[in-house]
């Protein structure tokens, strides 16, 4: 996004709307935000990127109308008490993010059953200073979302060879492990980066990719046609190009890096911000048996109590949904955006009830992000 500027005449438009709305606050009147962002002089910017595809979920925008997403929302951040949205961004064109209906405004089904979730004007931050005014810093936040403009966002964001979008095997940061959250998990929950359509075609590209790759990939129209499917215009080239990926190293014999093991305890070093995040290295802690079966979890909300497993490899299931992250897991079944999943999953150990947070203070060593 860097470098992208709209025509002059654009800006001067946009101008005078935004002193309106500053003219508006002042007088404390309804601010209006004239729908400038539509207009082709600036539309057709963002949609020379990466031509006519969602920036989120990459599924291509045919036939419908494409939505200009503000990244930080214009006129309110949802669950912040009186904020005015960042208004000011209304018309920065560094601001705007080519985004799906789905992705939008919701409408995105997991196995017919709608999703109910979208951006909107939802902005959580995982850590720093929220900007209120113009004259406030937008480098002290760390937002929560990943930012598909922002450079390194994106690697955060894997596939499985199932077409599910899944955290990627970067280290989790300092900041993740002080709040506990993922915000890869976060992100695919909050964008049903995971609907059931956008699985089916994920897969079928990647197993297509991967066919192609395999026998063919020698010859030049072959591979022009992987190139073509994994390119930056291709719907759904990230999963494309993880699939080209495995299959080159698969074909160059390159060893897949081993997890940590989940042996008995003190065979596995500890690595304390991903312990903080997820549950794989207290795995250990656990008895082997237990886990091979499935271990209940347990989360009470507004009298309703809900139910998941907790699986040899980490994953907290519910239902055909595999979570790394007990807070997106706790968020995804309750509803709640800001419920602490640590703290509302509970299990059973030896006949003694424990919240999750309670067992991870067993064994997580000390001096960790708290």
């Amino acid at each position: 996004m860097e470098g992208l500027t709209a025509p002059p005449a654009w800006e001067t438009k946009t101008q005078r709307t935004l002193d309106a709305v500053k003219a508006a606050m002042a007088g404390n009147t309804e601010r209006v935000f004239t729908a400038h962002w539509t207009e082709h002089a600036v539309r057709d910017l963002l949609l020379d990127l990466v031509g006519d595809k969602c920036w989120y979920c990459e599924t291509l925008i045919l036939r419908a109308d494409v939505n200009v997403d503000h990244f930080r929302p214009k006129s309110e951040v949802l669950d912040v008490p009186g904020h005015q949205g960042y208004w000011w961004l209304a018309y920065e064109v560094s601001n705007y993010r080519i985004a799906c209906k789905h992705c939008n405004s919701g409408g995105a089904r997991f196995d017919g059953v709608p999703e109910g979730r979208a951006k909107g004007s939802q902005f959580p931050l995982l850590a720093g200073t929220r900007a209120r005014d113009p004259q406030d810093k937008l480098k002290l936040e760390q937002p929560l979302f990943l930012d598909p403009a922002r450079r390194g966002d994106p690697e955060l964001i894997g596939f499985d060879t199932s077409g599910h979008a899944r955290r990627s095997h970067a280290p989790y940061s300092l900041a993740e492990a002080k709040g506990g959250v993922c915000r890869a998990e976060e992100t695919i929950r909050i964008l049903a980066l995971n609907d059931s359509r956008i699985i089916t075609q994920r897969s079928s590209l990647m197993r297509e990719v991967t066919m192609l790759a395999r026998l063919l990939g020698a010859d030049p129209e072959v591979q022009q046609v992987i190139n073509d499917k994994v390119g930056p215009e291709a719907p759904w080239s990230s999963a494309a190009a993880t699939a080209l990926a495995l299959q080159r190293a698969c074909d160059q014999h390159i060893a897949v890096p081993a997890q940590p093991s989940t042996g008995s305890a003190g065979t596995a070093a500890i690595d304390p911000n991903r312990s903080y995040v997820d549950l794989r290295d207290l795995l250990q802690h656990l008895n082997p048996d237990d886990l091979a079966a499935g271990i209940a979890l347990t989360g009470a909300h507004n009298k309703k109590v809900h139910h998941a497993v907790l699986d040899s490899d980490g994953w907290i299931n519910i239902g055909k949904r595999p979570y790394r992250n007990p807070t997106t897991a706790a968020r995804a079944v309750s509803g709640n955006r800001q419920i602490d999943g640590w703290t509302f999953w509970r299990l059973t150990i030896a006949g003694v009830q424990q919240t999750l947070a309670d067992f991870r203070a067993k064994h997580v060593p000390p001096n960790t992000p708290a």
